[in-house]
């Protein structure tokens, strides 16, 4: 990757602006662009999740995972699960950076993962805490090791 940084006099003091050159737009590309468009946004350390009769919060250093089935989400704490209807990815996009999607219906909490293990279908499984257990589809793999610095 090279970084390049160019003056221009037709900006603003405070505007930026960022042109990613690539060949593809792979996911490495879409991962870094997702990054700066959290940049300068305030990350919240609650979670609203609007079930059927109230709005509950969750610290994001206490959810464990979020998975969904259909359009049912299901977000995991020590304690509880909570249910809510919504999409994966629009409670991704209010996570913070120690959250990692590892299949097409699951997220992670980075600081709850424990461990890596074979799985009997070629997938991985995350052991969490709290006895907690996720499926790391091969798809997702190569994201959550550059994640973890492998």
């Amino acid at each position: 990757m090279q970084i390049h940084f160019q003056s221009d006099p037709l900006l603003g003091p405070d505007d930026l602006n960022i042109t990613v050159n690539a060949v593809t737009k792979n996911d490495k590309v879409i991962n870094l662009l997702n990054y700066l468009d959290k940049y300068d946004q305030k990350s919240s350390s609650l979670i609203p999740i609007k079930t059927e009769d109230r709005i509950l919060t969750i610290k994001q250093i206490e959810l464990i995972k979020v998975e969904v089935t259909k359009n049912i989400l299901s977000f995991y704490t020590k304690s509880d699960v909570i249910q809510a209807n919504g999409r994966l990815y629009q409670v991704l996009t209010k996570l913070n950076e120690n959250f990692v999607q590892v299949s097409k219906h699951g997220i992670i909490n980075l600081n709850h993962l424990l461990s890596l293990e074979a799985g009997f279908t070629g997938n991985m499984i995350a052991k969490l805490n709290f006895d907690q257990r996720a499926d790391v589809s091969r798809k997702y793999l190569p994201e959550l090791e550059r994640r973890l610095g492998l």
